[in-house]
């Protein structure tokens, strides 16, 4: 049976001699939903190639219509920072009544073992298209430069972010922040404004954060497919935000 530890222990371990490579460990890291308790996204994407676990496991349901705004962008990032070290979550999702359209907008993530709305059961995994889907909204960093692939839509779109201030807004969101703290400037405010239309920065109320998955390496078992992903990108022409 794995053994379970916090993040207090994870961080602990992370300190105790070299970096580890590989996965699975043999623990689960078990998160609370409380805002006050969660890492940073940033901090978990560093820890979790170190000190390699089983699953990552949020104790409680994602409420979003019950958390604080905060929260859920908070969430929203540790998911795909999950997401983007390969790590497997557990989690489930807890949805108002007007905050359905929000799963075509987050399914890229790792899927949730349930979502429910007002309490009652309305999706499960094989509803979200990250379950049958592979590499559905990501982004590679080159020189100066994002490269961002969405495949959301069932065709194979790369778009370029190539603007230092967009590059800048869509960076800052990635560990979830204020909409304000994101818009102080009228060109900033832009940049945010193209990303949120572009789906790529997902905005909930005061908040926001960054959607698409930094993909860091790429599945061997993706490469051992046949280049298909590939091989359908290289037919689009980039867009240019």
């Amino acid at each position: 049976m794995n053994t379970s530890i916090d993040i207090h222990e994870l961080r602990a371990r992370s300190e105790i001699g070299a970096p580890t490579k590989g996965r699975p460990g043999s623990a689960a890291l078990v998160l609370g939903t409380d805002g006050a308790a969660l890492p940073g996204a940033a901090e978990l994407a560093e820890l979790l190639p170190r000190v390699p676990v089983a699953e990552v496991r949020l104790a409680g349901p994602a409420d979003f219509a019950d958390h604080p705004e905060r929260t859920v962008v908070r969430i929203i990032a540790l998911l795909r920072e999950c997401a983007s070290v390969g790590a497997p979550v557990t989690w489930s999702l807890a949805l108002g009544a007007d905050q359905f359209d929000l799963i075509r907008q987050l399914d890229h993530l790792p899927a949730p073992t349930e979502v429910t709305v007002l309490g009652r059961r309305v999706a499960t995994a094989d509803d979200w298209r990250s379950t049958h889907t592979f590499g559905l909204l990501y982004f590679r960093k080159g020189p100066d430069f994002l490269s961002v692939i969405d495949r959301r839509s069932g065709r194979t779109d790369r778009i370029v972010l190539d603007d230092p201030v967009a590059i800048d807004v869509f960076t800052r969101a990635l560990g979830g922040c204020g909409w304000a703290d994101l818009t102080a400037t009228p060109e900033r405010s832009a940049a945010a404004a193209d990303l949120v239309r572009g789906g790529l920065i997902l905005r909930f109320g005061d908040q926001c954060v960054t959607l698409p998955v930094h993909m860091r390496t790429w599945p061997l078992g993706v490469v051992l497919l046949g280049g298909t992903l590939a091989a359908a990108g290289s037919r689009e022409a980039p867009e240019r935000l």
